[in-house]
């Protein structure tokens, strides 16, 4: 560490410019000398202040230096002209400088210091030439605020210097400081090493400027708000000037309210009628007086309304990266549609092209607009995107409604949609086997482009699923007059090879004879039921444009009285009433208005294949707290109950299913009914149909605090089973939300947001912790559309690591006399659930069991079962041995089964586990101690789980370590210790990837506000992530590169290879400290993906850059990352903490690439997740 902190100084002295500015100052100490610091830890900081006098040249003409301490009060050592020269200063410390103790009040010492040191003139001395510098020492959290006492010190030129150690505040520690002259150490010894860095941190902020290079560069975005929207506007307002004024205040109070910045959001102006005129282009639109100057100067047009014409021209001339637009580098593209007529020329395929570049379209129909063209327009879903007004004057209600839209589609596309994805991913997983056939209407009235899309999205919806013989297999059928199989079920094997073959498919051309394919497509499904024993679920995905030449029904009851699920999806002319027949139930019917809203479906439609499965055995606790204010009201009310009784008729409720719970609050709180009071459906609903609406204020944060209690066991919350808050409000709270929030969150508690739009979605972020756990819409109607999200997020929260995949497991099991027939029958089900999570198969998951009592014998080798149903059937046929606990004979003997003979990967590089489970004391328990390090040293994880009368000392000697033995009193208990030990098992197993080779580059964070003990954790995650590859020359290339303000590379592309080489290396990355540059060490890294530098990037190879930080850029980031991305390189950005999403979206230049995560210890939750991104670069990039 002490080397990392010794490298300060060079961060410091590069950031400045060394040939201007003074080049000594009037610097004073102000030392923590409380009882939080304590007398014992106050010699070290005597100790500091001693070598910083001895380092400062301390002259009438240099440095002067004044000390005080302080604790609740400020005791003035000597002040700045007390002392000329560095002898009686030191004189002083020896024998006057004592211990006073006392509490911490900075806030106080602050003021006391200002007034005693700063407010005199400075004895002839020139500030301009000697800054006033004050170094703060910190031990703890001020009992006061340090907040207003640091500006006033600033404002009056004092450059402030604050170093915390032991506890103290990273908050305390930034309020006060000048820029980032802010520093933590972890202890008060570590001031000793820390010192020559001071010396030469207080010569940079003698010559720091603010404004200067080394501060915040790049503006700060105030909220959702980087994007690029376009008002197209339709000036030909008739006969009325009021009119026209309505729309000119609408567009005024709007733009005002907007961050309008070159980096944040640019906004363009259009007009139209006869004629389209672009007012102001984006690149013009990054001034906000500028662009409310042009809509003062708008006046209305004679002529009618060529609304497609106009949606032509701003989707050529406006949101094009000549003219300002910024969609190359991820930033959200919006146009916003104000009308009041219907259109002469047709819109459709003007919007269809526009939307298909990625432009996200808002209309807003006034008077005589036509509602059907405006949805036609519009973005899908219609009701989102649309808004109809009667009048002009209706605008001005319609602002605050309006600038809430645009901010919740920010942020939905920077922030939600990819996390949701992610979470209906994770959930997909537990959809193990299923068969799906896809039937592709191919007829002539499909366009080329609009065939494409089709395949794309079926193509993404194959995607979401596990590929593969033994899982879910895919098969297609295209139709028109006549069919055509496509490919058979059973054909493809793997994700990419289906996808090919999607892609390869070519349209036949002919009428629309839906009727005649599903009576095809029946049979097919028929045979593949046949193959797998009708005991997997049968889909079918039928998607068309157009009404049917025969008839439906018939083909259709067939396919339901077989059991399979008709997804019925249809697009422009599809006939509704046909897509309910085919499907037979409305749930499975989707309509889009055009082609390119198919991706704005993909999800629901996957979400209702994979449901059943993910919530098939789910168990929560879930509690409603739900505002009951009265700015509700009875209707709005009486919504709020349907939307939660539907969602506990979507959840198993039983006391070892689903419970659920209800308080309501406002001013008060009131219980309803607590978690285990009602056991059925009916009893919830009817308890949920009796509450009383209370109505006064919205107290959330009080609600909060009351709704902890009924997670409790006294009030009927199990143990071991996960728990949800579901906050319903449609208000802002007053009083304090975040608290309360962080509290139940660190409990482990799952908090969903459910706000409409008079709620205030910052408090809801705060609330639930992440912008995806929030539901913000526009009124109470819209919440029937968030349901089965919800439900989902509830069956299957993010963060799990859902399947085993890659590893060798050997179960060890007591199979003593000890452990009665019934018993070992729980701890074979406990085995089986382990099983049932992994991707059991020869180059997947290998399972390996031996029995042991007296003596061990085997049941099954690692090589010996290919598939999960032979493990399950195996450990399920098994009976006791009965007689002695030989634990250690049986370790020793499983040695053998570690083997490349017996069937292990160990020389392959796949983990290997070792289980064992026993109720007893081992009879040769002398032994277990060197056995089982045996295995350990071989590479070999032991897990030891422990029940009854098992002994944890040996539990330990077996494991290793204690997070790695489990000890449960009963058999019963093992359900309640599953998940900790399936998680542990999942983790140690490597992702299945599908890339051969890539080159990776690392580029660190190794900026002032990463502590250092968080530098050594990201350190540590990367080298985890470097063992779920092979690294050498031909396969997988790791690089990797340090910033803050300065780049450091590290080491480039194959310099080294082998994991344990790679990780060393990383190891030794010592930190560099400093400002946060992103912007410049993405121009810098660029070189290592240089042939010369070791890249492949010549050959094919994928390109692949992970950047993780934890703060925001002080300098410009999206061009740099956008030329880097044009070169091939594929970008993936990890932000840790307080980070700024939408600039994490720019360095990738997509959501999808982008992970955050609340803190560096929350690093490990997605590893697995950024290893399988960088397994699937090579097919997206």
């Amino acid at each position: 560490m002490w080397l990392i902190l010794f490298l300060i100084i060079t961060c410091f002295h590069v950031s400045v410019n060394q040939d201007s500015g003074p080049e000594y100052a009037d610097v004073v100490f102000l030392v923590d000398s409380s009882d939080h610091l304590g007398v014992k830890a106050f010699p070290f900081v005597k100790f500091f202040i001693n070598k910083m006098i001895n380092s400062l040249p301390i002259e009438a003409n240099k440095y002067r230096v004044a000390l005080a301490q302080y604790s609740d009060m400020l005791h003035n050592e000597f002040n700045l002209s007390t002392f000329r020269s560095r002898n009686p200063m030191l004189n002083h410390l020896k024998k006057n400088f004592g211990f006073l103790g006392g509490s911490l009040r900075i806030g106080n010492a602050l003021r006391e210091a200002h007034r005693t040191y700063f407010s005199a003139p400075s004895d002839g001395r020139d500030r301009k030439l000697f800054p006033p510098i004050l170094v703060v020492l910190a031990s703890a959290e001020s009992e006061d605020d340090v907040e207003e006492a640091s500006k006033a010190l600033r404002k009056d030129g004092v450059k402030i210097i604050s170093v915390g150690m032991q506890k103290a505040s990273e908050k305390n520690l930034k309020a006060m400081a000048t820029s980032q002259f802010h520093f933590n150490l972890r202890t008060v010894r570590d001031l000793s090493m820390f010192s020559p860095n001071m010396t030469q941190i207080i010569k940079d902020a003698t010559k720091y400027r603010e404004g200067a290079v080394n501060d915040r560069l790049v503006e700060v975005c105030q909220g959702p708000s980087v994007a690029d929207v376009v008002f197209l506007l339709d000036v030909s307002i008739n006969g009325s000037q009021e009119n026209f004024d309505y729309l000119k205040a609408f567009l005024e109070e709007s733009v005002s309210a907007l961050d309008i910045k070159e980096n944040c959001m640019r906004v363009g102006l259009v007009a139209y009628s006869n004629e389209t005129k672009v007012i102001s282009s984006l690149s013009r639109g990054v001034n906000k007086s500028e662009v409310l100057q042009r809509i003062q100067s708008l006046s209305p047009r004679a002529g009618q309304a060529y609304t497609g014409a106009a949606i032509r021209k701003i989707r050529k001339e406006v949101f094009s990266a000549q003219k300002g637009s910024r969609k190359n580098q991820g930033v959200s593209q919006i146009a916003v549609l104000v009308t009041h007529r219907a259109s002469e020329d047709n819109v459709t395929k003007a919007a269809v092209n526009l939307r298909r570049e990625g432009v996200t379209i808002f209309t807003m129909g006034i008077e005589g607009a036509s509602r059907t063209q405006l949805q036609k327009v519009a973005s899908h879903p219609a009701e989102q995107y649309v808004s109809m007004l009667s009048n002009f004057s209706d605008l001005a209600a319609h602002n605050q409604t309006f600038l809430k839209k645009l901010r919740n589609q920010i942020t939905h596309t920077v922030s939600v949609l990819s996390e949701r994805t992610e979470t209906l991913k994770s959930a997909c997983v537990d959809t193990e086997e299923a068969d799906i056939y896809l039937l592709i209407d191919g007829s002539g009235s499909t366009q080329a482009t609009d065939f494409q899309e089709m395949k794309t999205f079926l193509s993404e919806v194959a995607g979401m699923f596990n590929i593969a013989p033994h899982k879910v297999r895919v098969g297609a059928v295209q139709y028109a007059d006549t069919w055509d199989l496509e490919f058979e079920i059973n054909k493809y094997s793997n994700k990419h090879d289906l996808g090919k073959a999607i892609e390869n498919i070519r349209q036949m051309g002919g009428n629309t004879n839906t009727g005649a394919a599903l009576n095809f497509t029946l049979k097919l499904l028929q045979k593949a039921k046949k193959q797998r024993g009708n005991k997997v679920p049968c889909h079918l995905v039928i998607l068309t444009n157009g009404m049917s030449k025969d008839s439906i029904l018939e083909p259709a009851n067939r396919l339901r009285e077989e059991n399979i699920r008709v997804y019925a999806i249809g697009v422009k002319e599809a006939n509704q009433t046909q897509l309910r027949e085919i499907a037979g139930e409305e749930k499975r019917v989707y309509y889009v208005h055009d082609f390119d809203a198919l991706k704005d479906i993909r999800n629901q439609v996957v979400q209702e294949i994979c449901a059943e499965e993910a919530c098939k055995d789910v168990k929560a606790d879930i509690m409603f707290l739900v505002d009951s204010s009265g700015s509700i009201g009875p209707e709005n009310f009486q919504k709020m109950k349907i939307f939660m009784k539907n969602l506990v008729t979507k959840s198993q409720i039983g006391a070892d299913r689903v419970q659920i719970g209800v308080v309501q609050f406002s001013d008060i709180n009131k219980e309803e009914f607590q978690l285990n009071r009602y056991r059925t459906q009916s009893d919830i609903s009817n308890a949920i149909d009796q509450m009383a609406h209370i109505g006064e204020t919205t107290l959330t944060g009080g609600a909060l605090t009351f709704v902890s209690q009924y997670f409790s066991p006294a009030k009927g919350a199990r143990p071991n089973v996960r728990k949800f808050l579901i906050l319903i409000t449609d208000g802002e709270a007053q009083d304090i939300v975040k608290d309360p929030a962080v509290a139940l969150r660190q409990e482990g508690i799952i908090i969903y947001s459910v706000g409409v739009f008079g709620s205030n979605v910052t408090q809801l972020e705060e609330i639930s912790g992440r912008p995806e756990m929030v539901f913000y819409v526009e009124n109470f109607d819209i919440l029937q559309h968030i349901e089965d999200d919800l439900v989902l997020g509830i069956c299957s929260p993010r963060e799990e690591c859902k399947r085993i995949e890659i590893l060798d497991v050997v179960f060890v099991i007591d199979s003593s006399g000890s452990i009665d027939y019934d018993e070992y029958n729980i701890m074979k089900d406990f085995m089986i659930g382990l099983v049932k999570k992994a991707d059991v198969g020869k180059n997947q998951v290998r399972f390996g069991a031996l029995k042991y009592a007296d003596d061990p014998e085997v049941l099954f080798y690692l090589g010996d079962l290919g598939t999960k149903l032979e493990v399950i059937s195996v450990l399920q046929n098994d009976q006791p041995l009965g007689g002695n606990t030989y634990t250690a004979e049986a370790l020793a003997f499983s040695d053998h089964m570690f083997t490349e003979a017996r069937g292990s990967r160990l020389h392959k590089g796949v983990p290997q586990v070792l289980i064992v489970i026993t109720d007893g004391e081992s009879h040769d328990a002398d032994k277990l101690n060197a056995t089982a390090k045996a295995l350990r040293d071989k590479g070999i994880l032991v897990l030891a789980v422990g029940i009854a009368g098992a002994n944890p000392v040996e539990l330990l000697a077996m494991a290793g370590s204690r997070d790695k033995y489990y000890f449960v009193e009963t058999f019963g208990g093992l359900k309640g210790i599953f998940s900790d030990v399936s998680a542990s098992v999942c983790n140690s197993s490597k992702v299945d990837c599908e890339i051969e080779k890539v080159d990776l580059v690392f580029l660190m964070d190794g900026s002032n506000s990463i502590h250092p003990s968080d530098f050594k954790k990201m350190k540590e995650f990367l080298a985890s992530i470097v063992q779920d590859f092979d690294v050498s020359l031909n396969r997988v290339r790791i690089g990797a590169a340090q910033f803050s303000h300065t780049y450091r590379p590290e080491f480039p592309l194959g310099t080294f290879t082998g994991e344990k080489e790679i990780s060393f290396q990383i190891e030794n990355i010592q930190q560099i400290f400093g400002y946060t540059h992103i912007g410049a060490a993405l121009r810098e890294v660029g070189h290592y993906f240089r042939p010369d530098m070791g890249s492949r990037i010549n050959a094919g190879t994928p390109q692949v850059l992970l950047v993780l930080t934890d703060g925001q850029s002080q300098d410009e980031v999206a061009q740099a990352a956008e030329e880097l991305r044009r070169k091939g390189v594929d970008i993936y950005s990890v932000g840790i903490g307080d980070v700024d999403d939408q600039q994490l979206v720019q360095i990738t230049g997509t959501a999808q690439k982008k992970l955050t995560v609340h803190n560096f210890d929350e690093l490990r939750k997605v590893k697995k997740r950024i290893v399988r991104n960088i397994c699937t670069s090579g097919g997206e990039s």
